[in-house]
């Protein structure tokens, strides 16, 4: 039960300070359809956006608005294991340090890395090495947190 005396908030997130530049985006149990070239991760779930980040209209890319060092973590959960691959995109290209390449089938994915980018760069985690459908699972099915190094 609520304290009465502590305040209401519209919502469950506290305010976003000023000039915070970070992203949280989730997809929750959906599927994916890849192909060997890859395919691009979407996050409709939830996002979380502060100042200097936006995603696309397909929900599938991060654009960042100022340049910097960024701080960026993906996860993908799946339902069963897979042999599929994971990495990250910059501008469409892959960055080899993110990639998580499988020699054996697996189902938990996580990498994390610096990344210099520059103003208007986008991001997007992407499966690739595989033909068929996967599942991710719900809650933390897929996850993208980008955060601006200060």
């Amino acid at each position: 039960m609520r304290d009465p005396r502590l305040p209401r908030h519209p919502h469950p997130f506290p305010p976003i300070p000023p000039g915070e530049s970070f992203a949280f985006v989730t997809n929750s149990g959906g599927t994916v359809p890849v192909v060997k070239e890859g395919t691009k991760v979407s996050f409709p779930s939830f996002q979380y956006l502060g100042e200097g980040i936006t995603i696309n209209q397909e929900n599938d890319r991060l654009t960042v608005e100022q340049p910097g060092n960024y701080f960026i973590v993906y996860s993908v959960n799946l339902t069963e294991l897979l042999n599929v691959s994971t990495r990250i995109l910059v501008n469409g290209r892959p960055i080899n340090a993110s990639t998580i390449a499988t020699v054996v089938n697996r189902s938990i994915f996580i990498s994390q890395m610096i990344l210099p980018l520059e103003a208007d760069d986008t991001i997007s985690l992407e499966l690739f090495d595989f033909e068929g459908t996967v599942t991710l699972l719900q809650g933390a099915g897929a996850t993208l947190n980008v955060f601006k190094i200060h």
